[in-house]
């Protein structure tokens, strides 16, 4: 019988273990379309790995509004295109200290440009 707590208790264990975030941050997002057009819903998708917070932030404003903080909650963002033009988006991931101000100091980040068309 004891041989059997045993065996549970080193495979809970490893089961937790497997969980662990190992490794540092590493930012990573993509479109949903490489060429939207205005009114088109966009869709930036998170494939980041080993954080434990995010922030997304429009660098360019315009694209998203209410200023330059998109979301530091939510995983992936759904976005409706309001306006023509070039737009930078950056997604910061890393520690539960990063924010919007000092995510350049603080986290990995990645910035991706897209054009948006009539």
């Amino acid at each position: 019988m004891s041989r059997i707590a045993l065996l549970l208790i080193l495979a809970a264990t490893l089961s937790i273990a497997s969980c662990t975030k190992t490794g540092p941050a590493k930012a990573c997002f993509t479109f949903s379309k490489e060429s939207p057009k205005v009114n088109d819903t966009l869709y930036l998708l998170n494939c980041s790995e080993n954080y434990e917070k995010l922030v997304w932030i429009n660098s360019s404003g315009g694209f998203y509004p209410g200023g330059a903080t998109i979301d530091s909650v939510n995983r992936h963002q759904k976005i409706v295109v309001t306006g023509t033009g070039n737009y930078t988006v950056i997604l910061a991931v890393g520690d539960h200290t990063i924010t919007d101000g000092n995510y350049s100091t603080k986290a990995n980040f990645i910035s991706k440009t897209i054009t948006v068309s009539p």
